[in-house]
């Protein structure tokens, strides 16, 4: 008999995380499921899997992505992780590259390609999107700078503009500059009509580093 890899599921949401367990039990051995990203390195340690799926916004806040580069830096390529999130935050990809996880997905994917995306990561291959998480409207985002998708994250999560000059080391002048900047960028003509679209679409998760 074929030994199953060992798979631990990080979902905060009870419905999806029985749904993934459901779809991934016939080919895998389904160790341990939890609903927040702070009980990865402790979990991992106890069931040693194969690989962690993992949601990136999971129970109170904690990044998956974050506390998953804790346990890569630890174990390396003893273990494969492979994030996925139903927002397309503008930050999740690149941090899951800079921080070393094998791939990201995205939770429209059909369980088909779930299977199949898991299944390439086990073998070793990296998986991420081409494109990113964006669509053809919000494109034009991949042109801003660090600084000004963290002016961006700081107005989303209601600072006002004192606090965000003094949390950046900058001039209040610099930073209006850069707020006029950024809204040339994204073709908007103020900074309300920016901060509801980047809420309501997703495009920034508030409190996420």
């Amino acid at each position: 008999m074929v030994n199953k890899k060992k798979i631990m599921i990080i979902e905060d949401q009870a419905l999806l995380n029985n749904m993934l367990k459901t779809t991934l039990s016939n080919d895998y051995d389904i160790v341990c499921t939890c609903t927040s990203a702070k009980d990865m390195m402790n979990l991992y340690k106890i069931h040693k899997p194969d690989l962690i799926l993992t949601d990136v916004v999971t129970k109170e806040g904690a990044n998956g992505i974050e506390y998953a580069k804790e346990v890569k830096d630890k174990y390396h390529n003893k273990v494969k992780i492979l994030a996925i999130t139903g927002v397309p935050e503008i930050t999740f990809l690149n941090t899951a590259k800079e921080y070393n996880l094998d791939g990201l997905i995205y939770k429209d994917t059909d369980s088909e390609s779930l299977l199949f995306s898991i299944s390439q990561v086990l073998k070793g291959y990296t998986l991420f999107p081409d494109n990113c998480m964006y669509s053809e409207e919000s494109e034009k985002f991949k042109d801003l700078s660090d600084k000004e998708i963290k002016i961006i994250r700081c107005i989303c999560e209601a600072k006002d503009r004192d606090e965000i000059a003094e949390e950046l080391n900058i001039t209040s002048g610099t930073l209006k500059n850069y707020i006029s900047n950024i809204l040339t960028k994204l073709e908007f003509d103020n900074i309300t009509k920016l901060t509801i679209f980047c809420l309501s679409n997703g495009y920034i998760v508030p409190n996420q580093k």
